[in-house]
């Protein structure tokens, strides 16, 4: 196929017309990002099972990779059909211009979902699927040579999900959805989980996701316009999404994302939000960040990482206890104070006497701050005795977590 009558192809049914995304995003996270995704002004936005929805065209989905702090990834979804049999499902998702779509040097790894359908078998609909996207390849639907297309039983796996030893880098998520004989089927634009926003190749064990630390934050109403102390500071997660949010750095700044392979890319329209994030940047943080902690290698390690995300000169790094810090002595005017303690398992029994012993050094040296403590239980966040406090319930590495968020009284 001439390349014009490719690109015209790919304006006419992929870049031009309005389609439906997902961001997926986990409950308890949902209304945070909602209202991210709100300052985006993207057209009927509302809640999913997935987390959120939206209508737009390929370009506001770039977007919202770009800017969202707190979603997982994001999905477009192709437009539904019925498929009551399995000639059906094969014979319609093989119309899809999957040509058009996907990178054919990319690996496959495809999930399906059933339920009260007469295709009762998802590893059955999900090879379906993938043997009507080399249908269409092998049929005229590729613009590849044809000696890529001989390749595709070897770069677009037989089995879905079966990444080979050699297949490094990213691969292609498809989630196929087959509810009451109705298939949607969607496609991942994302590539690595969001959270991925590539500073962090250290840590300190048990770290805690980006887009979780960001949504804490967000939680407690942070918007950079005030100090920010982390006191156990690990990998320094917390100090670096609150020098993001502060400078307002996009977070997928400086990442790579899955549709930049697609034969769809608009390089132009991708390197235009670009600009304009980088142009709405701040050059510093126009407020105090400190991340402390007792382990010096947790301080080496977050500092490396907050150079790796361009933060490096907007936070102070502290090696001491918490308990022997006082924002007073500083002349640090009040904010908020951030703690992930070790709870639960890495705080084995002195869970309780630890939280009461936290409680009293807010209480004395933090009057007036806003707070955000993580814990592993409901006991733990009263044995802190800091009055009135609301209590969220988030889920962390597997585990239900309890965030207490409060202000100590002055």
């Amino acid at each position: 196929m001439p390349k014009t009558e490719h690109s015209r192809r790919i304006k006419t049914h992929i870049v031009g017309p309005l389609h439906r995304f997902a961001i997926v995003v986990p409950p308890e996270l949902a209304r945070i990002c909602l209202n991210e995704a709100g300052s985006l002004r993207l057209s009927e936005l509302r809640p999913s099972d997935a987390g959120l929805e939206f209508s737009g065209r390929l370009k506001d989905a770039y977007l919202c990779n770009l800017s969202l702090r707190t979603a997982s990834r994001v999905l477009i979804r192709l437009t539904p059909f019925r498929a009551g049999v399995a000639e059906e499902l094969f014979f319609k998702a093989s119309q899809v211009p999957w040509e058009l779509w996907l990178n054919p040097e990319i690996p496959l790894d495809i999930k399906a979902r059933v339920e009260y359908s007469r295709i009762s078998h998802e590893g059955r609909v999900a090879q379906i699927v993938s043997d009507s996207m080399v249908k269409r390849l092998r049929t005229g639907g590729s613009t590849h040579a044809p000696d890529a297309r001989k390749d595709l039983d070897r770069t677009w796996p037989a089995i879905p999900g079966d990444l080979r030893p050699d297949a490094v880098g990213q691969r292609q998520r498809i989630f196929v959805s087959l509810i009451k004989n109705h298939c949607m089927i969607s496609l991942d634009m994302s590539g690595e989980h969001l959270h991925k926003r590539g500073y962090r190749l250290l840590d300190t064990g048990a770290p805690l996701r980006e887009t979780l630390a960001a949504a804490i934050l967000l939680k407690s109403d942070w918007t950079g316009d005030e100090p920010l102390v982390d006191g156990m500071c690990g990998a320094g997660t917390f100090p670096i999404e609150a020098a993001l949010i502060s400078r307002r750095i996009a977070p997928g700044i400086g990442r790579n994302f899955l549709f930049r392979s697609w034969p769809s890319f608009q390089m132009e329209t991708w390197e235009f939000f670009l600009g304009k994030a980088r142009k709405l940047s701040l050059l510093e943080s126009p407020q105090t960040i400190i991340g402390i902690d007792i382990d010096p290698e947790a301080v080496r390690v977050s500092a490396e990482n907050a150079e790796r995300a361009g933060t490096g000169n907007d936070i102070r790094w502290e090696r001491m206890d918490f308990f022997d810090f006082n924002p007073g002595r500083i002349g640090l005017r009040k904010g908020l104070i951030v703690l992930n303690p070790p709870y639960g398992v890495r705080l084995a029994a002195g869970g309780v006497g630890f939280y009461e012993k936290i409680g009293a050094h807010l209480r004395l040296n933090f009057k007036g701050w806003k707070y955000a403590v993580l814990a592993k239980s409901r006991l733990e966040a009263a044995a802190m005795g800091t009055g009135r406090v609301r209590l969220w319930n988030i889920r962390h590495g597997g585990a239900d977590i309890t965030v207490v968020l409060g202000r100590i009284s002055s």
